[in-house]
């Protein structure tokens, strides 16, 4: 008795010519490009290939499909960024002036140190409980709860310290 071979069965090479029209359409309706779609076809059975590696899939295109769906979502996501961070309406000359300089000149650096210098003066007038717990979170990146723990408080009074610093240093950085 022969068993026929079904997406589930057959190799994924070949499971990707078979459905790599479908994808790419799925894509193309989507999104309206095609480049885009050819290319997060090929990242959707890049996925899936180690989605399968991991565990076997009961049902291959439908999980491909749902990959896909998930790749859609991101690359719109991606978009509404680059569109929201890049300049607009950028010519020759605005695209020279939206490229920051990688060597700021003396100007620069003696606003920089200017700006430093108001911020360090800002955060010595604070308690030192709030200019640890400030600098545990954004210097060391540790969680309200971790520092908490640390200080033996509360993350809400790490919170609430976190917040009265920032609106300090905002305070003295607009009355300047």
């Amino acid at each position: 008795m022969n068993n026929p071979i079904t997406a589930d069965s057959m190799p994924l090479s070949q499971f990707f010519q078979e459905c790599r029209d479908d994808l790419v359409g799925f894509f193309l309706r989507k999104l309206h490009c095609l480049d885009t779609a050819h290319d997060l076809a090929q990242e959707t059975f890049i996925r899936l290939h180690f989605c399968e590696q991991r565990a076997p899939s009961q049902d291959r295109r439908a999980l491909a499909f749902f990959i896909a769906g998930n790749l859609v979502v991101d690359h719109i996501r991606k978009e509404n960024v680059r569109a929201r961070y890049s300049p607009t309406d950028t010519g020759d000359s605005d695209l020279v002036d939206a490229v920051p300089c990688l060597r700021p000149g003396s100007e620069q650096h003696a606003i920089a140190g200017q700006e430093l210098a108001a911020a360090q003066a800002a955060l010595a007038e604070l308690p030192e409980t709030h200019r640890t717990a400030f600098y545990l979170s954004a210097i060391d990146g540790l969680t309200y709860a971790q520092i908490g723990a640390r200080m033996g408080v509360s993350d809400r009074i790490i919170a609430k310290r976190i917040a009265q610093t920032l609106k300090h240093c905002r305070a003295k950085r607009d009355a300047q």
